[in-house]
């Protein structure tokens, strides 16, 4: 008791000190008057079968980011409710849930010098499926207005190999990335955003069946250059060593005996390149696995493979049902008991006898 009072007094005293040094963030209340005394540009542009999204550029402002759940874009301390992003529990907020707002910038200050692209929107930018949909269209966007060589840096969080991997094919080099694991607190003389290319409102979970066509063409034209030859190629995705504990199969080892005995290969694609995952799901005729981010790699996918996900019934994400319907994949869904009592592994997958039987007959189909 007296251990956590002692935290709570300590962490109030940190942001008291920073709040002396960089003020108190505040939220404006009449932003058209904050854009023009302050010459913060924003360009409206059709886009991707005439969608509209907005291009922002704003000098001398700062980024701050809690890598979690927070990233705010700060002028003149008040907060650019178009610039920032706060998706609490899944849940995107309007600017005064942002913790800034509460808490100030609790972090010494970077100076930059130059221009930043932010592609940072919390911890969610380092999960496969939101990389390759939420933070790479960006640059597509982007690139649609102006030239990638403008900016000097890309803010992203805590980058790992293989998206260190997939920004080169954009020209994008490690020493050009900026990461607020380090710097989560900086100032720019310039910095640029663009909007979400396709969430920009409620709980995500159930935004993902309008995921725009636009991404996935995008994505197989830059990503895609050689297709593979037609595969008879069948492949089981095994997130036993995901980073993340969301539905995992309980009794994996009845599943992987079925599939053994059909001649399916066992993967697991986090520990492939991001050029061999392309590779591998453009050349498999039927590809098995529990709901995760390596289903993004569906979009490589020929016309026609069969994608079979097992997913808890009560779990509301339709992506792979999506990607599937765009591409004209043949989408099966194995829909198992939901067990959402242990938090350790939320949605946790135990298969019935209904289920591998139900495996077993599309296997054969």
């Amino acid at each position: 008791m007296i251990k956590k009072k002692i935290k709570l007094y300590y962490k109030i005293l940190v942001q008291s000190f920073f709040k002396l040094i960089y003020g108190t963030v505040l939220l404006t209340k009449n932003i058209d008057n904050l854009i023009k005394k302050e010459k913060i540009e924003s360009k409206k542009f059709k886009s991707f079968k005439n969608k509209h999204y907005n291009l922002y550029k704003v000098k001398n402002a700062r980024i701050y980011t809690d890598n979690n759940q927070n990233v705010a874009i700060i002028k003149k301390n008040f907060i650019l409710p178009f610039f920032s992003f706060q998706q609490i529990k899944g849940n995107l907020k309007k600017p005064s849930y942002n913790s800034v707002i509460k808490i100030g910038t609790p972090s010494f200050l970077k100076k930059i010098r130059g221009s930043v692209f932010n592609l940072c929107q919390g911890g969610s930018g380092n999960n496969y499926f939101h990389f390759i949909f939420d933070i790479i269209p960006k640059i597509h966007l982007f690139t649609k207005q102006k030239k990638i060589n403008v900016i000097d840096y890309f803010y992203l969080t805590n980058p790992k190999k293989w998206q260190i991997e997939i920004l080169k094919i954009f020209g994008i080099k490690k020493d050009k990335i900026l990461d607020s694991k380090i710097y989560n607190h900086i100032h720019a003389d310039e910095i640029y955003a663009v909007d979400h290319p396709w969430y920009d409102d409620g709980y995500i979970q159930y935004n993902l069946h309008k995921l725009p066509k636009w991404i996935i063409k995008e994505n197989r034209n830059i990503f895609l250059k050689n297709s593979s030859k037609a595969s008879k190629q069948r492949i089981f995705l095994d997130r036993s060593s995901s980073n993340f504990n969301h539905c995992q199969i309980e009794n994996i080892e009845q599943i992987t005996k079925l599939i053994s005995k059909s001649g399916i290969k066992i993967y697991k694609p986090e520990f492939l390149s991001f050029q061999k995952q392309i590779k591998l799901f453009n050349s498999s005729s039927l590809i098995i696995g529990a709901h995760g981010a390596a289903f993004t790699n569906i979009i490589f996918c020929k016309p026609g493979t069969k994608i079979l996900e097992i997913i808890p019934s009560d779990h509301p994400n339709q992506k792979c049902k999506r990607i599937s319907k765009i591409l004209n994949l043949k989408y099966y869904r194995i829909k198992t008991v939901p067990k959402n009592n242990d938090e350790n592994f939320p949605h946790k997958i135990i298969l019935s006898k209904k289920n591998l039987k139900q495996i077993e007959k599309i296997i054969n189909l």
